[in-house]
């Protein structure tokens, strides 16, 4: 079979250190690939070194698969590169808005009439400049990604597996030769997690060739091999159907170092709150339709929940409520630590009794935010540090960052760091406060399967050694603490089963 890419005995290094040494990969017409490994960081360097976005200093990198279409251009007197022949899916979302500025704060999504200011579904899948016509458009991208019901909404409104189709959506109507997508069903529900074989058959059957990075325990169909990521290179070639068996080391040990856990949690103090959360019959809507409807929900001081539903169910709105974040809080009959809203409360009396941690945060902070500073901030509830702190609160968040053995990113920018990094930075920053809630929103997405179950020890541990409660948001049932003993499922708005 006619080759696409080939790795020869390469060395590879991405910001200086090296990630890979005598890596050999091919990659054949008709194959179709999934990449796993015990590091997330080294199966996105793996996606980055297809796409040259790495440096390769012996060995080689030839990718004959855009041979014949960049003679052509070259020919013609045409700019080209081998990248106009692959299309990205990654783990990290830029929208802009309508005056093409990234200037979005997280807030912006609840509120009905600033979120105007952004470009809807349609907007952005037209507005994609497509060099190359073929198979896909944009009709059957939005077919295919279920987002015709979706063409009006603004993309700051979208859940994280709407934005998830969206992504997959605008990189189609592109037409590559090649597919690389990082970690395509986290933030995706159940059943859209099932569908997704359905949807990478039919981009295969268009011609499309396709690598995706996974868990071992969610390979799609119409994959054909997997590469299996170990020792700085492929340690392993394998078929999909031998797949079953094949164990990787993801023994977490006995996560974070519990003495110093415990020192940094030593003064946190049990609450006097009768009540944590109390909802009365919440509805919440934008114009005629209705997002959350009759609501009834209680959460008293120490209990572990779990929010559950699917895509688009209302599970961020309903966080967006608790987290003071949206205004129709007012005109519900709706209690946070004992306290009506809009009985004179500041949004600062909620969020200092509030830890958040979600995966879209890390994109709301300024760009000159180191990962020390935005653990700081934590203190103050604000989207980055923007005031002078003392010498001891420094101390603490050092500290914090030496728990998750993060203390070398300390002065890198919070964007620097890797993305399964950036979830423990943005933990440290909720927990250093020693919250009366923790709400933890798809917390874990996009971190490997060591850094999932690492994630998991830690919450449990952190409800060992102090008295909080806990919103528990996932799509996996294997991600959620063994402490998290309580469910709320919504579906359309409504409860669906409280238990």
């Amino acid at each position: 079979m006619p080759c696409l890419i080939k790795i020869q005995n390469a060395t590879i290094k991405q910001k200086g250190k090296t990630v890979f040494d005598q890596m050999e990969f091919d990659w054949k017409e008709g194959q179709h690939w999934a990449v796993i490994g015990e590091s997330g960081v080294m199966m996105t360097a793996f996606l980055d070194t297809l796409l040259g976005r790495t440096m390769v200093t012996s060995g080689n990198v030839i990718r004959p698969f855009s041979e014949d279409y960049q003679k052509t251009k070259t020919l013609s007197g045409e700019i080209n590169s081998f990248r106009d022949l692959i299309s990205t899916v990654s783990q990290q979302y830029t929208f802009r808005n309508k005056s093409n500025l990234q200037n979005f704060y997280y807030q912006q999504r609840f509120n009905s009439m600033e979120s105007e200011d952004t470009a809807t579904v349609w907007n952005y899948l037209s507005e994609i400049e497509v060099k190359i016509p073929g198979y896909w458009n944009l009709k059957k991208v939005l077919d295919l990604m279920r987002l015709n019901d979706l063409k009006e909404k603004s993309l700051i409104k979208l859940s994280n597996g709407e934005t998830r189709r969206l992504a997959i959506a605008a990189a189609l109507m592109k037409n590559p030769k090649l597919l690389l997508m990082d970690q395509p069903m986290t933030g995706l529900d159940v059943q859209s997690r099932m569908d997704f074989g359905r949807v990478l058959q039919e981009i295969a059957y268009s011609g499309i060739h396709l690598m995706l990075t996974a868990h071992s325990d969610e390979i799609p169909e119409s994959i054909t091999h997997v590469a299996v990521l170990a020792d700085q290179k492929v340690s392993k070639v394998i078929q999909v159907e031998e797949l079953n068996g094949l164990e990787l080391d993801t023994d977490s040990g006995n996560g974070f170092d519990h003495l110093l856990m415990g020192e940094l949690l030593r003064d946190a103090k049990k609450t006097d709150f009768k009540k944590i959360l109390e909802m009365e019959n919440v509805c919440v809507r934008y114009g005629d339709k209705k997002i959350l409807n009759n609501i009834n929900w209680t959460v008293l001081p120490n209990s572990k929940w779990l929010l559950k539903g699917e895509n688009g169910a209302g599970k961020s709105t309903l966080l967006s409520l608790i987290l003071g974040e949206n205004p129709q809080a007012y005109s519900n009959n709706f209690w946070l630590f004992d306290r009506k809203r809009g009985s004179g409360e500041s949004i600062w009396d909620i969020k200092k009794n509030i830890g958040f941690v979600a995966p879209e945060l890390s994109r709301f902070f300024p760009a000159n935010q180191t990962c020390l500073k935005v653990v700081l901030s934590g203190l103050f509830d604000t989207m980055g540090l923007f005031k002078k702190v003392s010498p001891e609160q420094e101390k603490t968040a050092l500290a914090w960052l030496k728990l998750f053995r993060l203390e070398s990113t300390a002065n890198l920018l919070l964007r620097q760091v890797s993305l399964e990094n950036q979830r423990f930075v943005l933990l440290a920053r909720a927990l250093i406060k020693k919250p009366a809630l923790l709400v933890l929103d798809e917390a874990s997405q996009g971190m490997d399967e060591l850094q999932r179950k690492l994630f998991r020890k830690t919450i449990d541990q952190v409800c060992h050694l102090m008295p909080i409660s806990i919103i528990y948001v996932s799509h996996y049932e294997e991600d959620i603490p063994a402490c998290v003993d309580k469910v709320l499922q919504l579906s359309q708005g409504e409860v669906k089963d409280i238990q």
